[in-house]
């Protein structure tokens, strides 16, 4: 069994895009389930969470309205203001509602996250966790240590990092990623999404190859809070899905898949097993 963690979907007519942008020559087109079921099929891929590519709760709710109807979208993550009640009240009352499972802010686009530590913000966050939904963390190297303190401050809240934290954003300052990641890793709430990753190695910088980075995520974390996403339809631009999900696979021993890539995520989102 296979679980897809982390992708997206999106139909441009829509229209509250930011991304992807008219002159992205491979994503500016819509990818909907019809255009993602193909590579599921082919990869023996049994089930999927799709996650906002947008801050608006209409897109939330599209997303949710496309799981509804779905036979192999298990858990949808969706955007969340964290400040505003009533739209938390319209995504849980919708005909979808069962399967939310998580919420993401896209914080990586501010500078300082602080206000995240704000007690009105803290108390929201305490709400989601009562709820049973998961944070998922969409932050940049810079943005750690606030995330780690929501972690101590809410120890029923499960946080996931999206994409390692991206860390190949600034290689210059690989070592404070190292040494942010070590301090979440205490925090056994906080798992990390092996998502998002530019598969093209860059000479010069074998910290940063894929190899190297799950190997050092395993040491800090443990096998048991690691999960697969494939960031499709973003990841066409590394390669087809299924290079992107043989380029991870071969990161984890034949021991450590069904943890890595299914067990993890039905888990730690509660996902319907019946798939």
């Amino acid at each position: 069994m296979i679980i897809d963690a982390h992708h997206h979907l999106w139909s441009l007519a829509r229209g509250d895009y930011a991304f992807p942008r008219p002159g992205d020559t491979v994503l500016y087109r819509d990818y909907m389930p019809s255009d993602l079921e193909p590579h599921l099929l082919d990869n023996s891929v049994t089930g999927t969470i799709v996650v906002q590519a947008t801050d608006t709760i209409e897109e939330s709710q599209f997303l949710l309205d496309l799981a509804f109807q779905s036979r192999f979208i298990n858990g949808v993550v969706a955007w969340w203001n964290l400040t505003d009640g009533a739209m938390r009240d319209a995504l849980l009352t919708h005909r979808g509602a069962k399967k939310l499972v998580g919420i993401r802010p896209m914080l990586q686009r501010f500078a300082d996250i602080d206000w995240i530590l704000e007690d009105r913000i803290v108390e929201n966050l305490a709400a989601v966790a009562e709820k049973g939904l998961v944070f998922d963390a969409l932050i940049g190297p810079h943005q750690l240590s606030a995330v780690s303190e929501i972690c101590r401050r809410v120890p029923s809240l499960q946080v996931v990092i999206n994409h390692m934290a991206k860390p190949w954003r600034d290689p210059s300052n690989f070592s404070n990623w190292v040494t942010q990641m070590s301090a979440l890793a205490k925090a056994d709430n906080c798992s990390v999404k092996i998502s998002g990753f530019p598969h093209g190695n860059v000479p010069g910088q074998d910290f940063l190859h894929f190899e190297h980075l799950t190997s050092r995520l395993k040491g800090l974390f443990g096998i048991e809070r690691l999960i697969w996403g494939s960031d499709w339809p973003v990841a066409v631009r590394e390669g087809d899905y299924q290079h992107v999900l043989s380029k991870a696979l071969a990161g984890f021993g034949a021991s450590e898949r069904d943890s890595v890539f299914a067990s993890n995520a039905i888990r730690l989102y509660s996902l319907n097993e019946s798939f």
